[in-house]
């Protein structure tokens, strides 16, 4: 199923993403939750999401971030509408501009779409709150970074499992870089293994094991119900 988030008024389509993924979740609490953006972006990985639909694996959202605002990446969105609409899986396009041409392909594939234009016309210019500053400060180990980072995080009240995801995938990101000897082992876009690569140097591979365990602990645990993820991410950075 495919749904499209677009607008100027990027607080109103914020706040009803986290609504969205929140009844989404409400009805199957175990779901997974993916987020690629511009700066996570790799093809090999929205074909693997895309393809998993096997009966031993659980159903699982995906956000698509910005990604139709880059005339490299928005043909491979384009040219799979159809299969994120018959996808058993739940697909979130957010854009905060989209093109007329664009629009009007996708209006024929998305089962709903939640426009969130300013009426005034005049677009507030408002930094774009996301995750991946956060990741990145905690996989260059800036304590004090990364904690700051994560305030403006809790101000913006974004959602712990779009947190949690962006965290996991660049700590997993690192480990690759660690482990893996070229770029094509990790799978990875040249782009983020030069900067996974220049975190791992931080690391040794005993604490990122030992990071990522916890991180899929707390998920777990989160979602069975028995602590708060947000909390649980708090703790971590103030730990690092």
């Amino acid at each position: 199923m495919l749904y499209l988030l677009h607008g100027t008024n990027t607080n109103k389509v914020r706040a009803k993403q986290k609504e969205l993924i929140g009844i989404m979740q409400s009805k199957q609490p175990d779901v997974s939750l993916y987020k690629i953006a511009q700066e996570n972006w790799n093809e090999n990985i929205l074909d693997e999401l895309l393809g998993s639909q096997g009966l031993f694996l659980a159903k699982y959202i995906v956000t698509l971030d910005g990604l139709l605002e880059n005339k490299e990446i928005a043909p491979s969105i384009i040219g799979i509408l159809n299969d994120l609409k018959e996808s058993d899986h739940a697909w979130i396009i957010i854009e905060e501009k989209i093109s007329a041409p664009n629009l009007k392909k996708l209006e024929k594939f998305v089962f709903k779409t939640f426009d969130f234009n300013n009426s005034s016309g005049t677009d507030e210019k408002k930094q774009r709150i996301n995750a991946f500053n956060f990741a990145e400060q905690f996989a260059s180990k800036n304590k004090v970074g990364a904690w700051n980072e994560f305030l403006k995080l809790k101000e913006a009240e974004l959602a712990g499992e779009e947190i949690h995801g962006v965290l996991w995938w660049q700590m997993k990101s690192v480990y690759l870089a660690k482990f893996c000897k070229t770029v094509d082992d990790t799978g990875l876009t040249p782009y983020s293994y030069q900067k996974a690569l220049r975190f791992s140097k931080a690391w040794e591979i005993k604490e990122i094991n030992t990071i990522l365990d916890r991180l899929v602990e707390m998920y777990h645990e989160a979602h069975r119900g028995n602590s708060d993820l947000l909390v649980n991410l708090e703790k971590v950075s103030l730990q690092l």
